[in-house]
């Protein structure tokens, strides 16, 4: 491995941490939907609800993209409004 090797896959940057898997599959899905590519690292020992000192389940993506994701995650969906 040479050092052009190390920068051709740059580290993965977090762009977001969740309390359960079930909260980072949803915005893993809403960053597919944009056609962002993501992982998700589970720091919460035995997969239950983190404690106080667990960051939970982060979401990662490519560096280059985290800006973009972090905006797309920002956003909110507005919520549907009853038909009349």
């Amino acid at each position: 491995m040479t050092a052009d090797d190390a920068t051709d896959h740059p580290e993965p940057e977090a762009v977001a941490s969740f309390a359960t898997a079930g909260e980072a599959e949803v915005a893993q899905a809403k960053l597919r939907a944009y056609g962002v590519d993501s992982a998700l690292d589970d720091q919460v020992a035995g997969g239950s609800v983190p404690i106080e000192s667990e960051p939970g389940v982060i979401v990662e993506v490519r560096a280059d993209d985290a800006a973009d994701a972090r905006e797309i995650l920002a956003e909110s969906i507005p919520p549907e409004q009853p038909e009349d």
